[in-house]
């Protein structure tokens, strides 16, 4: 059982780190097109342009990113609550299994 316990710890540090990474992105990513923007009237030569093309052409990809990893941070935060309640009862009755699916999840390395 210790080693479910540091799993989820794992687990919600990487989510934790996820989310602040995640909230840094978005909101460095806005900074720096509001900045490069208000740059225009002082910054004009070709450079300029290729760096605001080169902005467009990533914030598709954050956009898509940032929207998949929104299920990636709730998925975890079910498991870790999942797990921490399968600690709590000491069986995988409060992940919804049986005790044979629980000693079968448990062979491919689950917690059991």
């Amino acid at each position: 059982m210790a080693g479910v316990v540091n799993d989820i710890e794992a687990l919600a540090e990487f989510r934790a780190h996820l989310m602040q990474f995640n909230h840094d992105l978005a909101e460095n990513f806005a900074t720096i097109q509001t900045h490069w923007r208000e740059l225009g009237e002082v910054w004009r030569d070709d450079m300029y342009r290729l760096f605001g093309e080169a902005l467009d052409e990533v914030m598709p990809g954050i956009k898509v990113y940032l929207s998949a990893t929104e299920g990636h941070e709730a998925h975890l935060a079910v498991l870790i609550e999942r797990l921490r309640d399968y600690l709590e009862t000491g069986g995988g009755a409060a992940l919804g299994h049986t005790r044979s699916e629980t000693v079968r999840w448990a062979d491919r390395g689950g917690p059991a």
